[in-house]
């Protein structure tokens, strides 16, 4: 293939480290060519409309606003671009979110890099990626009764670590409504105590201790 008609990539992720390591492993294909890097979301936006990519490589923590949003902005601006999403977070929570707002890869930081350059060739003919790891933690997430707004609260007060108690007093209610949210819980996330509902819920990506990627 020659450099006119190479796959023309983006790359737009936070951590510079990062960014070079992908670029670097991208640029060294044939096939494949690095047109530009990106920092955050607004660097991301005038990249992609200087430079046209084919294919825009999103990470989820962006400081400004989220890759999710972002890959919603950008494929609102063009129908043939394609995303993929690159991330450090291993919860499941995003990954619906991230197809339905355009993504057609969605990839965790952690796998290998022939795994990134199959994707990238895939999304850029037209089709979509979903590693095993990812398909994994999808289904999980889908085969679980959705837990309410409130459920989801509580959920995230006990993996901050706190008690019945204390999670009635946060949220200004009776002790025994924290109790029933946390037997719904417990029951919708199919385990038998609150350490393994919490253990539960950060690996489904239910809940995140923090905005990292």
């Amino acid at each position: 293939m020659n450099a006119l008609s190479n796959i023309r990539v983006l790359v737009v992720d936070d951590h510079p480290l990062v960014r070079d390591g992908i670029s670097a492993i991208v640029d060294h294909q044939t096939d494949l060519d690095v047109v530009g890097q990106a920092a955050n979301a607004a660097e991301a936006i005038a990249l992609f409309e200087s430079l046209a990519p084919d294919v825009t490589l999103v990470d989820l923590g962006l400081p400004d606003i989220g890759g999710i949003p972002l890959i919603a902005m950008l494929h609102a601006k063009s129908a043939t671009a394609r995303f993929i999403v690159l991330t450090a977070n291993a919860g499941g929570g995003e990954i619906a979110k991230a197809l339905h707002a355009g993504a057609h890869a969605y990839l965790f930081k952690n796998g290998p890099s022939a795994e990134l350059l199959t994707a990238i060739r895939a999304v850029s003919a037209g089709g979509k990626y979903l590693s095993h790891a990812v398909g994994h933690l999808a289904d999980s997430v889908a085969s679980h009764p959705g837990l309410t707004a409130r459920e989801l609260e509580v959920l995230t007060w006990i993996v901050r670590g706190h008690s019945n108690s204390q999670i009635a007093n946060e949220l200004g209610v009776v002790e025994d409504t924290v109790k029933s949210h946390v037997k719904n819980i417990l029951m919708k996330l199919g385990v038998s105590s609150r350490s393994k509902a919490a253990a539960s819920g950060l690996q489904l990506g239910l809940v995140r201790l923090d905005a990292g990627s």
